[in-house]
């Protein structure tokens, strides 16, 4: 009995600290509520001094990124002009290649021999022409001869004929000058028989002298055409194997293609089709996000019924950057999905990403109002809000960083409250596949802010480095600048991070200091 009791009594005193603990725990638990409420209250006491831009309303059409592919045109094929041994320059694949720059060699020396042996040809072709026109020159000379002697054969046969009819010449000696006549006729028909002969003989010579003239000329042009070069401007995108190789007329020695004849190529969905064609211009941007314009060019009689999408070929307006002149590089579209409408615009200073969407502070009676807000693309340096604010409120763009949900503000000049130290003040400048995209650096002695945003940063010399970040609608990217200060100006790249697709592009950017 004296054990079962001293248990109860042990058990009664457990219970008893238990009580005494949860008792302590809860005037803990209620002290601290307390404290926090009191310094909440106090928090939000304090007001604080922002600044408001207007939701305005603008009649524009919201976008839709569609990945999009470059589109090679024909190549230039470069070919041996004939059956010869021919050698390469020293190219290779990639390399570029100028209008009329001698990229190959054949051995012409059969096509020398032959020139010679038509030389030859020619010159004697040129002498038998020569002697026909000089035989035949003689044999016109003859025949002048022997028409004039024709005439006094004729003369001659005429009187004897007369004395004949007056018995002063017997009938025989008439009939001896007659025939001496017919004698000379029958010489004069044969030289003009020979005569025409020669004619032909120096038509004959003069064709042959034409066709040696021919084949010396195409001679000549085969052995110019035995130094292969490049017919128009292009990057060579195929290269014989073989440097020095016996190849046959018509054996594809290079293939190039011209630095301009690229296309853009995209599968456009069907409902939207109409949109992009009326459109006068069409951004895109290659994986760096450098921004190009295009031309809906043609649109193919190809259409993909699995995903009700059409071909469509864009022309490159301007130049196409170094980094699109390849087949097959991504590029992405920019197209309207909606015609003109009136949509509501805020700046992009004004939004906030959080988890699962993002939200705008509205001022409203000296209060900040939390707003959940539906965003479209970005349009200039603000948003498209689809949904959440109307026309005309006031959305907080400064001030916006730490604000709760009731806050009590004023409205002021930002410019004149202290945004970080004091210190040198820069401006940068980069450009993405939205456009152009600035940042305001504070470099002070003891904090440095980026977009009023603290960062650490890193000066040697005259190299500088930070991480800022940038706000955009589908979240925060880190934004790492890697610089040189020269005097006013400040050159660099800065990589994006934190892309959708895991993409971080490196981009070139571009600083103007103004002291603060």
């Amino acid at each position: 009995m004296k054990l079962a009791n001293i248990v109860v009594s042990l058990s009664s005193m457990a219970r008893l600290w238990c009580y005494l603990l949860m008792a302590t725990a809860l005037l803990s638990s209620t002290s601290s509520f307390w404290a926090m409420g009191a310094k909440a209250q106090s928090f939000g006491s304090r007001t604080a001094t922002v600044a408001v831009a207007e939701a305005t309303e603008n009649t524009l059409s919201i976008f839709s990124d569609i990945q999009a592919r470059v589109a090679a045109g024909q190549v230039t094929a470069i070919t041996a002009s004939a059956n010869a041994v021919t050698t390469l320059q020293p190219l290779r694949i990639g390399d570029m290649v100028k209008a009329g720059q001698l990229v190959a060699t054949q051995d012409d020396a059969d096509f020398r021999d032959r020139l010679d042996l038509l030389t030859a040809q020619r010159n004697e072709a040129g002498l038998r022409l020569t002697e026909i026109e000089q035989t035949t020159e003689a044999d016109r000379k003859v025949l002048e001869l022997q028409r004039t002697q024709l005439v006094l054969l004729q003369g001659k046969a005429e009187r004897a004929q007369t004395l004949v009819s007056r018995n002063a010449l017997t009938v025989d000696a008439a009939e001896t000058a007659q025939n001496a006549v017919i004698n000379a006729q029958q010489q004069i028909a044969q030289r003009e028989s020979v005569l025409t002969g020669r004619d032909y003989q120096r038509q004959l010579a003069s064709a042959a002298l034409t066709r040696l003239d021919i084949e010396i000329g195409q001679i000549k042009a085969d052995i110019k055409a035995a130094r292969i070069a490049a017919p128009d401007d292009g990057q060579i995108v195929y290269l014989h194997p073989a440097r020095r190789a016996f190849l046959r007329e018509g054996d594809v020695l290079i293939r190039t293609r011209a630095p301009v004849d690229y296309e853009v190529e995209a599968e456009i969905p069907l409902e939207i089709l109409p949109l992009v064609r009326r459109s006068k211009s069409i951004k895109a941007a290659d994986f760096t996000g450098r921004t190009i314009n295009l031309t809906a060019r043609v649109v193919l009689p190809v259409q993909n019924v699995r995903t009700g999408t059409q071909t469509v070929r864009f022309a490159v307006d301007g130049a196409l950057p170094r980094s699109l002149q390849a087949e097959n590089a991504p590029v992405t579209l920019q197209v309207p999905t909606t015609s003109p409408a009136p949509v509501v615009t805020v700046p992009k200073d004004a939004v906030i990403p959080i988890s699962g969407g993002h939200i705008v502070f509205i001022a409203a009676e000296g209060v900040a109002l939390q707003r959940r807000v539906k965003l479209g693309n970005a349009a200039g340096d603000a948003f498209i809000v689809l949904d959440g604010l109307k026309p005309g409120e006031q959305v907080i763009t400064r001030g916006n960083e730490g604000l709760v949900d009731g806050r009590k503000i004023k409205i002021g000049d930002p410019a004149k409250r202290p945004q970080g130290p004091k210190g040198e003040k820069w401006t940068l400048n980069w450009t993405t596949n939205r456009g152009p995209a600035s940042g305001d650096l504070v470099l002070g002695k003891e904090k440095s802010f980026f977009n009023d945003e603290p960062v650490e940063v890193t000066r040697v010399g005259d190299d500088i480095n930070f991480i800022g970040k940038l706000v955009l609608p589908f979240g925060v990217l880190d934004l790492e600048f890697i610089g040189t200060v020269s005097g006013d100006k400040m050159s660099g790249t800065v990589t994006l991070r934190g892309l959708p697709g895991g993409r971080e592009p490196t981009l070139d950017f571009t600083g103007n200091n103004g002291a603060n």
